[in-house]
């Protein structure tokens, strides 16, 4: 499961990431310690794995941090 981290420190981990028609950005359901929570907090993905697997399905790719924002769930009304 990919890390969350905020200012370089491990605050939780992405679970599932997703596509919300009509939304901006992708959003990415995740587990966030109680104490960096907070709404509007920023977060950041590590996406991607490091070392590159061996699985033929994945394609090489460099491992990059995807900002974040804590938001609340759901995340959208009609969910």
């Amino acid at each position: 499961m990919p890390p969350l981290l905020r200012d370089g420190r491990h605050v939780g981990v992405s679970l599932d990431c997703g596509n919300v028609e009509g939304a901006c950005a992708p959003p990415s359901i995740a587990t966030v310690d109680i104490a960096d929570a907070e709404l509007r907090t920023e977060v950041a993905v590590v996406w991607g794995e490091h070392p590159v697997t061996a699985k033929p399905q994945v394609e090489g790719h460099e491992q990059r941090l995807i900002r974040a924002t804590v938001a609340p769930a759901p995340y959208v009304p009609f969910a």
